[in-house]
């Protein structure tokens, strides 16, 4: 093993605008919780997995990148029942995307949607089935 190398991603990196209210959407709206916040920063953490560490800047940045025309999304939520979800946040009066089924793809039969954060951060949510890490190979990219 590579001793400058370890299996984990531990936080990923956001920018936005207005920290408190991108906390209070990422804590009501996907489940997150606060281990701390400060005016120019905060770091959240969803069940397990890396840390989202939110950090304020002056000019709104959306991360996102585009392959043939699509914007695809960087950050990917998987749910268990994602239909609900949906629902559940169209109920909130939260913009999300039309739910897309796939087929029998390399990944399987599953379903997502797309949905934005405060600063248009473009975020999926999926029903992938679960998978070993190394046959996952093709994440589709939505239009925005």
């Amino acid at each position: 093993m590579n001793p400058n190398i370890h299996n984990q991603i531990v936080q990923i990196y956001l920018p936005v605008t207005d920290i408190r209210r991108s906390v209070d959407w990422y804590v009501n709206t996907l489940g997150y919780q606060v281990i701390w916040e400060e005016p120019e920063a905060a770091n959240l953490r969803l069940f397990a997995g890396p840390l989202l560490f939110l950090k304020k800047t002056s000019a709104n940045q959306p991360i996102r990148f585009s392959i043939n025309n699509e914007n695809c999304a960087v950050l990917s939520f998987k749910t268990s029942n994602l239909e609900a979800l949906h629902e559940d946040l169209k109920n909130k009066n939260i913009a999300v995307g039309e739910i897309t089924k796939y087929g029998d793809g390399k990944n399987g039969p599953y379903q997502d949607f797309i949905m934005y954060d405060p600063d248009g951060h473009q975020l999926e949510i999926n029903s992938y089935p679960d998978l070993a890490v190394l046959k996952f190979s093709e994440s589709p990219c939505k239009e925005s």
